[in-house]
């Protein structure tokens, strides 16, 4: 499962990455088999302290599967939205097999 990392700002250290990393392992790694790629986008408002954080997961022979969460904290949008792709991802598969 490849998982690639997106932020609005550059500055992102390799811990953050490594964060987004083990929580998407964490909630997806069951289903790895079936997933081609995932990718992470983090947004950070500007002009208000909210992170917005988007995961998309491609599963192999479907459609993506997408989720957004938005949370005052980077770390709560991560986890909140991880696992709302996990819900996702479920059904996703559940409905089609």
């Amino acid at each position: 499962m490849w998982v690639d990392v997106f932020s609005s700002h550059s500055d992102t250290t390799e811990a953050e990455d490594n964060y987004v990393d083990a929580q998407i392992r964490l909630m997806l790694g069951r289903y790895a088999g079936q997933i081609d790629k995932v990718e992470v986008y983090l947004l950070a408002d500007e002009t208000q302290p909210e992170f917005q954080c988007t995961i998309r997961v491609g599963l192999k022979g479907y459609k993506a599967v997408e989720a957004n969460e938005v949370a005052s904290k980077a770390s709560d949008a991560i986890n909140a939205c991880a696992h709302r792709a996990k819900r996702y991802v479920k059904r996703a598969l559940r409905l089609s097999g």
